[in-house]
């Protein structure tokens, strides 16, 4: 008879025994994580504190630009790898977490940055946003989007094809570094300085060889180049209307452009499809030439792309 309570009774303090186990192994679990967490954080501080700024930017050229300021000063993240295209071309979520570190993130109006900043900022809370746009005279985006539509307060985002702008955009990105970290300011200053020089020398030799052709057109494919043109005064006719292939009176116009100004070649960027730049080329009996404004060599792409211009534009 006594048999039963006791069983019942050890079976009760058996409960109570694993129950306490229970606890205080999740107790422990609960500290060890917040011991953890608390350690991550601090190393995180701490890495911050002696580590180089993590700066960030849509593509190539700009990364060229931030690079030559920063010196050995920063690491530079670029949104769209080498052979894409940042009007399409999505980030993958690996890739944007390991952007959580960004503390200056340089923008100059890309469709995937108008996509992605949210996001990135979500992750790398401390990040500044420096907008590369502010004081340039910027002109309509006559690119269009990923499913041909056109905003009609969208901006031309393709600053860096003017080597007037990229001088701009140096002084900008030398005040947004030394801001950020006042003790390496100096170098920034001299870095920006060093490199304004070359650009200024950019801008009389590129000057020198288009001056002759001033008020002519040139065709491209994809409308990229219109700062460029602005500056050095002539004009860029683009093939692609608004993230579109010309229609037929568009491309009759255009052909006829191309015949009365002498074009003899049109410039493509292999980024994009060439089919409608080859049946222009073979209308007018010209030539493709390939030129990609996302080249991160940015001295040695600009003057291909004067080069490209002159060739494209024929006699003089």
């Amino acid at each position: 008879m006594d048999g039963e309570p006791r069983r019942r009774r050890h079976y009760g303090a058996l409960l109570l025994v694993v129950a306490i186990l229970a606890m205080i192994i999740l107790l422990f679990v609960f500290l060890y994580g917040k011991l953890k967490v608390a350690d991550a954080e601090r190393r995180a501080r701490e890495s911050n504190a002696t580590s180089r700024v993590v700066a960030l930017v849509a593509v190539e050229p700009c990364a060229y630009l931030v690079e030559r300021v920063a010196g050995n000063a920063a690491d530079v993240a670029v949104l769209t790898p080498k052979g894409k295209s940042p009007e399409d071309y999505a980030p993958t979520p690996s890739q944007l977490a390991q952007l959580s570190a960004t503390r200056l993130f340089f923008t100059v109006g890309l469709p995937i940055e108008e996509r992605f900043t949210s996001k990135i900022l979500e992750l790398a809370r401390d990040a500044k946003v420096v907008d590369l746009t502010v004081g340039v005279d910027t002109l309509e985006d006559e690119c269009g989007h990923e499913d041909g539509a056109h905003e009609d307060d969208a901006i031309d985002p393709h600053l860096w094809t003017s080597p007037e702008i990229a001088r701009h955009m140096v002084r900008q990105i030398a005040d947004a570094f030394a801001a950020l970290d006042p003790v390496n300011e100096s170098n920034y200053r001299a870095n920006a300085a060093a490199l304004d020089a070359e650009l200024e020398e950019l801008q009389r030799s590129a000057r020198a060889k288009l001056d002759p052709y001033r008020d002519r057109i040139f065709i491209v494919y994809h409308p990229a180049y219109g700062y460029f043109a602005r500056e050095f005064h002539i004009t860029q006719r683009a093939i692609e209307v608004n993230g579109k292939a010309p229609r037929p009176k568009e491309l009759e116009a255009l052909v006829s452009a191309a015949r009365e100004s002498g074009a003899r070649a049109i410039i493509v960027q292999p980024e994009f499809n060439r089919s409608s730049a080859q049946t222009v080329a073979d209308m007018i009996g010209a030539e493709l030439i390939d030129h990609s404004p996302l080249e991160k060599d940015y001295f040695r792409n600009m003057t291909s792309l004067v080069d490209a211009v002159v060739e494209s534009m024929g006699r003089e």
